[in-house]
């Protein structure tokens, strides 16, 4: 293939020579386009079927509590919370877009997690049909294009995104990043101020789903050199403008979020010139398991930092910089391919510090350019063979064989991530030395009421990091539920000797306090926890029960209405206004709060018992106080 030829029809990379089977449609437009939709369905069907047969799954307990089960702002979709969501920072991100899609899901489904899952299903079909539509836009063959959409539809590095309900921002950040995309080619062919204006504002909505796309402006760049058959002085930048600033604008935003939250901590302390360095070693990896995915794991644990004097590092860099340069002389569009799987890794680098060194959902966005190489490859392969039907034969077997095990390591790592314990349990089978998964693992003990086995695993993440603070409040939390309230008091000051600004350590240190019936320590901590974090509710209703039980109304009142402000689609606070209300007599105002607090829980919320029984001796006496003053009732 010619340097800087762009492949228009099916024939341009064969020599003249008479037509593969493969190929054989390629001159019947109408036969092409019914082929190639067929393929999309058959794609689509196929991914479906692999992912709902691990249906249902529960939500876990990484990043799920937060963006979903514990998030007030998704619980509707009022003014003041849609206002919230678009201004302000969450979770160390600013992701709006995909906030609003939780709300939608809270809406349709409030806590079911069957109906957050089948959302995100659904935008990876969408995703699936956007990659194809975009594939077809540079006028690729028909075995490369439906090749890399069943590769991206079925593989199971995906599952990740597609199985995990708090990755909703990777699947819509990859949706309209492929839209954007789309758009700004028809821009460049028809050269449309609409398809322009299109594509800027889906680059906006992929922004706000999620950091990972910043980089688009330099995939177009790539396009317009491999395509556009322009040199490097000779592109052009006025077009990429509006895309610039959009992506510096969120950069800004989002590290000042990360920043915020000091979320931006790096798996090693080389800095960002050792991460690049590191970058081929990564992408040696990333290869490995999109090419044989047999040691998946849903949580990669750094063991080692990377040296500049590791050969096991130089080797990888230079190989892919070589790649880069031989294919950018030899074919440019094969070498846009390459580049762009580059050019979207650049953000999962560790450039800008991340605590995970590499995550099988960092390939989600960047994978579709190996794909549609490897499809070329095998194509080219298959072209050189039309002489040896023996051969083709054991090709085709083969590589049946491995779309086959794609799709069945896909449903057995689906399963994987159903649920905690699934989940968990293999992230320790393929590294027991993970304090992190550990932690975890007792985390979900604890809170299904398996407190011994809760134990055992705290000790095992403690063992292997005697300073891990979660790890450390967790053992509090083992030992205050089994009342031996010293051991808790001496775990939770080694948790926050370890961090001291942890507010979960901070809140359950008051808690063993009050325990103790030293209440007014207990309220300094409780204290301390909403200062650390203003958002902590748990200690805000700690606070609430310190003041009932030393009878202060007054003071638990304004806790009550403090909690309402703060979380006015939360049952806390009109449950302890009730609480204050009733203790102050006032039994139908205490009726009316208790009321409010039911109508904003879900099912299965702890709250709806404990309302309710209050709620209903109460009621029984305002009733009985009613008929004494009016006998003739």
């Amino acid at each position: 293939m010619e340097s800087g030829q762009e492949v228009t029809t099916e024939t341009n990379d064969v020599e003249q020579a008479p037509q593969p089977p493969l190929t054989a449609l390629a001159d019947s437009r109408i036969g092409t386009s019914r082929v190639e939709w067929l393929g999309l369905v058959v794609a689509l069907l196929i991914s479906a079927g692999l992912y709902l047969s691990t249906f249902p799954r529960e939500f876990t307990n990484w990043d799920d509590p937060e963006y979903i089960v514990n998030n007030q702002l998704i619980r509707s979709l009022s003014l003041q919370k849609l206002n919230r969501i678009v201004t302000e920072p969450y979770f160390a991100n600013y992701a709006p877009l995909t906030l609003l899609s939780y709300a939608l899901d809270y809406a349709l489904f409030e806590l079911n997690p069957a109906g957050y899952h089948l959302h995100n299903l659904l935008l990876h079909l969408c995703c699936v049909a956007a990659l194809f539509a975009l594939l077809r836009q540079f006028s690729l063959p028909r075995f490369v294009v439906l090749g890399s959409i069943l590769l991206f539809a079925i593989h199971p590095a995906n599952v990740e995104t597609v199985s995990w309900a708090s990755e909703r921002k990777n699947l819509l950040a990859t949706l309209f990043f492929f839209l954007s995309f789309h758009q700004y080619i028809e821009f460049r062919k028809r050269d449309a101020r609409l398809n322009f204006l299109l594509s800027v504002f889906c680059f906006l909505l992929s922004l706000l789903s999620k950091a990972s796309t910043v980089v688009a402006p330099l995939v177009f760049l790539a396009y317009d050199y491999a395509f556009k058959k322009k040199n490097l002085l000779g592109l052009r930048l006025y077009d990429k403008i509006p895309f610039l600033v959009l992506a510096e604008i969120h950069t800004f935003l989002s590290i000042h979020a990360a920043g915020a939250h000091r979320a931006l901590n790096s798996y090693h302390p080389g800095g960002p010139l050792l991460s690049a360095f590191a970058s081929g070693h990564l992408f040696e990896e990333y290869l490995k398991i999109l090419l044989f995915p047999a040691y998946l794991s849903g949580f990669y644990y750094p063991r080692e930092s990377p040296s500049l004097s590791s050969l096991a590092y130089w080797v990888p860099l230079l190989l892919c910089a070589f790649a880069l340069v031989v294919l950018a002389r030899l074919s440019r569009p094969l070498f846009f391919w390459l580049a762009s799987f580059v050019v979207l890794m650049i953000p999962v680098l560790n450039i800008v510090p991340l605590p995970i060194q590499m995550a099988n959902r960092y390939l989600y966005i960047s994978e579709a350019g190996v794909w549609v190489l490897l499809a070329f490859t095998g194509r080219w392969i298959w072209n050189r063979c039309r002489l040896f039907p023996v051969v083709r034969i054991a090709l085709a077997t083969v590589a049946a064989l491995w779309i086959a095990w794609l799709g069945l390591r896909t449903i057995q790592f689906n399963r994987v991530w159903q649920n905690n314990e699934t989940f968990w349990t293999r992230v320790l089978e393929q590294d027991f030395y993970n304090e992190i998964a550990h932690y975890n693992l007792g985390l979900h003990y604890i809170n299904n009421g398996n407190i011994n086995r809760a134990g055992i695993e705290f000790w095992h993440s403690l063992a292997i990091h005697p300073k891990y603070h979660l790890a450390l409040s967790g053992m509090g939390g083992y030992y205050f539920d089994k009342g031996q309230t010293e051991f808790a008091r001496q775990k939770f000051h080694a948790a926050l000797n370890a961090s001291p600004d942890f507010d979960v350590a901070i809140n359950n240190l008051g808690r063993v306090y009050a325990e103790m019936g030293q209440l007014q320590r207990a309220l300094y901590f409780f204290y301390r926890a909403t200062y650390v974090n203003p958002n902590n509710i748990r200690a805000l209703s700690n606070i609430a029960v310190a003041y009932q039980r030393i009878n202060k109304l007054d003071a638990l009142e304004e806790i009550a209405g403090l909690i309402i402000q703060r979380f006015p689609e939360a049952a806390e606070g009109f449950y302890r206004l009730g609480m204050c209300r009733e203790a102050q007599g006032r039994l139908t105002e205490a009726i009316s709060a208790w009321e409010e607090g039911l109508k904003r829980t879900v099912s299965g919320d702890p709250l709806i018992e404990q309302i309710q029984s209050r709620l209903g001796p109460v009621r029984m006496r305002v009733s009985s106080s009613t008929l004494q003053q009016n006998p003739k009732l």
